[in-house]
């Protein structure tokens, strides 16, 4: 079994926020108020998005539990098989979501897909802020139902690092279960598409 990768700190948007601070009171002060009536949405990040995304990062005891969202999206534009969204509620960006998801790779090797043809939840984070309004829920209610368009999906993966405040139960009440695989270090679960 490997060890789960430690992030760098210098890559956390907290990180980020402490030794770049005029940027994040610059982004801040455009924040938007969200309550839990916002209504949640998946959009892409663009050049205007991008650094307030980056900034967003997970709560005290969450950290090393999913990549900072600066790797992710840099990750992202290297590999063809990564769709990612920031995750919205109403007009202030809350989160980051990246699925693997090979249907939209041309050309793609037979091999890539094990056994039934699959999307895989790679990353999701909400940011510490904005923990416990349910964006969390009603953005993994987006992905779900993003996944079962996908061409040929039968089945959703993901997996998470079995340490003290992972998210088994949060992603066990959307119908995921364990696989008794694990990658990495990382426990995999999986839904049923059909």
């Amino acid at each position: 079994m490997r060890t789960p990768i430690t992030w760098p700190p210098s890559l956390s948007g907290n990180y980020l926020r402490e030794t770049i601070p005029g940027i994040a009171a610059k982004l801040d002060a455009n924040m938007t108020a969200v309550s839990k009536s916002s209504v949640v949405t998946l959009r892409e990040i663009t050049a205007e998005t991008v650094r307030r995304v980056s900034l967003l990062d997970v709560g005290p005891g969450q950290d090393n539990l999913v990549a900072p969202n600066a790797f992710s999206i840099a990750q992202a534009h290297f590999a063809p098989e990564a769709w990612f969204r920031a995750i919205y509620a109403d007009e202030e960006p809350v989160g980051f979501a990246m699925l693997e998801d090979w249907s939209q790779v041309k050309d793609r090797e037979p091999e890539l897909y094990e056994g039934a043809p699959y999307v895989a939840l790679w990353r999701f984070m909400i940011d510490h802020r904005f923990q416990k309004f349910g964006f969390g829920a009603q953005a993994i209610k987006l992905l779900i139902a993003h996944a079962r368009t996908r061409p040929g999906a039968k089945t959703m993966l993901l997996s998470f690092v079995p340490k003290e405040n992972n998210p088994e139960g949060f992603y066990s009440r959307f119908g995921f279960t364990r696989t008794g695989e694990e990658d990495e270090g990382e426990l995999i679960m999986k839904l049923s598409l059909v």
